[in-house]
């Protein structure tokens, strides 16, 4: 019998939207111990197949969970990081607003 394992990204407060925006399934967190609250939480459920993390964050993790992360299949750790400069294309707004409706079916104003 097989399992469907999620996505999961963990990221700081503030940064999650994009995720959420893509699909992601978020966990925000705001500091070494709320991270590895939520890292030992994934580990334990067993339904996370992939957790993608601020590179970072890596070295925050425990003692105890980096043991429980050898010890088990999954999660597999995936590491991003975020660009230095953020620039925006031109129409970027305009483009978001219509990704978004087609995503979520509302319209709303963002501003740039």
């Amino acid at each position: 019998m097989f399992t469907t394992k999620t996505l999961k990204v963990i990221c700081m407060w503030g940064q999650e939207l994009g995720f959420r925006l893509g699909g992601a399934e978020v966990s925000t967190v705001s500091d070494r111990e709320s991270f590895n609250r939520e890292l030992g939480r994934i580990i334990h459920s067993k339904d996370v197949g992939i957790l993608a993390i601020p590179a970072h964050m890596e070295d925050w993790i425990s003692k105890g969970n980096q043991k429980a992360l050898q010890r088990s299949v999954t999660p597999l750790l995936a590491r991003y990081t975020y660009p230095d400069e953020w620039s925006l294309a031109p129409d970027t707004d305009k483009y978001t607003r219509e990704m978004s409706f087609r995503a979520i079916g509302f319209h709303f104003r963002i501003n740039l």
